[in-house]
């Protein structure tokens, strides 16, 4: 997808700092900067002077632009440049006065092209009046940024399409394009070195930006970007440097320091999901579990408190479990947690407060239904048991979430006494949970031609678990026939016959809940699609569509955000990622709501 995002800050070409050993702007012979091995800036001395242009000498025709303009962030920009240049230069005290006019060609349609990221219409403007007035000559500041536009334009172009080698090129060629105020292109040369595997010179390229850009938020955003290439000792060392280095005034370099903290819970977060869906117990250690619930206590994080639940679950600490479920459900009620809560008060013994959870989601949420299962076993499930003599193996390994175990239990009953339809469906649902669809869609149908030969038993499901995924929630009681077909459809999604699906749809045995739900599906499969072949106006129909089957998931909306943000409605864009981020803030919703802030106040 398209995200170009270029910012106005002070030139990273234009700025001293302290450390040209360790990766800062060196001051080198002839007057080069380097921003990373094998980039530098040249800064040329104006004649008869020795490293600085004579005062007085500097060309303010960008500046004066910039000031008639209104342009505040270019301006501040183009006066750090020139005070870098000559550290003698004041800005001039009429500079937002009228200007006389002078005679000759009035440059603003050009500056206005190139602000508005038209860089061939400008110089196919000069190239017009050129023909028209032989005699003039643009500004040499007008060109030298035309040339940097393009060079910026060279390396975003290189990087979208991963040709690494490229971007170090064009970058080295054209210094400028990779400062600080186009910095997206400085975090992709960052980029393209980590990519390259020149780990040494993606960390100094980082560690340049953070110590001597000044907005504390460029710092910080940096710090993301470097976290997906960067060991944890390296991104330590940028926050100190961003947080100390070079201060500006009335920047808070505070909010440096957390990205660090934000992004080791980040690191966290994920050990926890990791340890919960099936690392072994213990897998965290006593600290980083006590920090995680701290963390997840200020967020009111819901998910994070469900990761939470599973995790004590698996360890059959049961109290602490139904506490962080409890927690889950109170935040922000759902399915999800209200089946972690009847399976944590099932495990304490306690199945009528197990009941009283479940009763909200019972007859629509099929993960409780098959929560209910473990605290009232039906009567011959799991492979000919009868009568309420407690769960089965079947059960508690379906409550435990072990689908391997399923597997195992399954195949056992089969040997020991045939096949029933019930158990060729669970063993499609067990089948899904474990990533295996082609196997899955075999069962299903295998479990219809099953059920077809044996007893009807009252329209009911006859299903052992009928484990339907975690998106399901059908409102009405599905028959064995069409549970099965529900079951093919899920599978075929997964493999991804979405052409055949989408065909088979209309004529297919489902409840009308179960074909909502694989609608849902395929348009969010093709809302996908649509952003890849850079159809967003099909994008967003697709989704508000959607969205009118069921709620958008926080995937979707981040899509949705990227299709609005290629539309160029940036406003509307910034709108959807915030609110993403403000619900629960991850890489991709700080991405989103960086990008588009930026764009929307740095356009080129």
């Amino acid at each position: 997808m398209t995200r170009p995002v270029l910012l106005s800050a002070l030139l990273l070409a234009g700025i001293a700092a302290t450390g040209a050993g360790n990766g800062a702007w060196a001051q080198s012979s002839g007057g080069a900067r380097a921003l990373a091995p094998g980039v530098k800036v040249e800064v040329a001395p104006a004649p008869g002077s020795g490293s600085a242009p004579a005062a007085g000498k500097v060309d303010e025709t960008a500046l004066r632009y910039y000031a008639r303009i209104g342009d505040g962030e270019r301006l501040e920009a183009e006066i750090a440049r020139l005070r870098a240049l000559d550290p003698g230069w004041e800005p001039p005290k009429d500079l937002f006065a009228p200007q006389p006019t002078t005679p000759g060609v009035d440059e603003t349609p050009f500056w206005n092209l190139l602000s508005a990221g038209k860089v061939a219409e400008a110089r196919a403007a000069i190239a017009e009046q050129r023909r028209k007035s032989p005699s003039w000559q643009p500004s040499d500041k007008l060109l030298q940024e035309l040339d940097t536009a393009e060079s910026a334009g060279r390396i975003r172009s290189a990087s979208d399409t991963r040709r690494w080698q490229e971007v170090v090129d064009a970058a080295a060629a054209h210094p400028e394009a990779v400062a600080c105020n186009r910095l997206d292109n400085a975090w992709r040369l960052a980029e393209a070195y980590a990519e390259l595997k020149q780990a040494d010179r993606a960390f100094d390229t980082y560690r340049t930006i953070v110590s001597t850009c000044p907005k504390a938020k460029e710092r910080r955003d940096t710090i993301f970007k470097a976290s997906r290439y960067l060991s944890p000792d390296q991104l330590r060392e940028l926050t100190a440097l961003g947080a100390t280095a070079n201060p500006a005034k009335g920047e808070d370099y505070s909010t440096v320091r957390t990205a660090e903290a934000e992004l080791e819970t980040g690191r966290l977060l994920e050990r926890l999901g990791a340890a919960s869906s099936g690392a072994k117990p213990g897998a965290l250690s006593a600290a980083d579990l006590s920090r995680i619930q701290g963390i997840v206590r200020d967020k009111q994080d819901a998910d994070g408190a469900i990761a939470l639940g599973w995790y004590f679950q698996k360890q059959k600490n049961f109290a602490e479990a139904q506490s962080w479920f409890s927690q889950a459900n109170g935040w922000a009620p759902s399915d999800k947690s209200a089946e972690g809560l009847v399976l944590a008060y099932n495990g304490l013994g306690e199945k009528a407060q197990a009941r009283a959870a479940a009763a909200p989601w019972k007859g629509k949420s099929s993960r409780i239904d098959q929560a209910l299962k473990a605290v009232d076993p039906p009567r011959g499930a799991g492979g000919g048991r009868s009568g309420p003599q407690g769960p089965s193996e079947l059960d508690r390994a379906l409550a435990r979430q072990d689908f391997a175990e399923c597997l195992s239990i399954i195949r056992s009953s089969i040997a020991k006494s045939g096949p029933t339809a019930a158990l060729l469906q669970q063993r499609g649902w067990c089948l899904l949970e474990m990533k295996r669809p082609s196997e899955a869609e075999a069962a299903f149908a295998e479990a219809q031609a099953m059920a077809a030969r044996e007893p009807a038993k009252g329209g009911q499901s006859a299903g052992a678990g009928g484990r339907t995924p975690a998106a399901a929630g059908l409102p009405q009681k599905a028959t064995a026939a069409q549970e099965n077909a529900y079951g093919q459809a899920v599978a075929r999604l997964a493999t991804g016959d979405t052409v055949g699906l989408t065909r088979d749809l209309p004529r297919a045995n489902m409840t009308p809940a179960q074909k909502a739900e694989i609608r849902a599906s395929l348009m969010a499969t093709e809302a996908n699609r649509a952003l890849e072949d850079k159809r967003y106006n099909d994008v967003l129909r697709l989704l508000d569509a959607r969205k009118e089957l069921t709620p958008e998931p926080r995937n979707l909306g981040i899509l949705r955000g990227w299709a609005l943000y290629n539309l160029m409605r940036f406003d509307e864009a910034y709108a959807q990622f915030k609110s993403v981020d403000d619900r629960l803030s991850t890489e991709e919703s700080r991405e989103g709501v960086t990008i588009t802030w930026k764009t929307i106040y740095h356009d080129w």
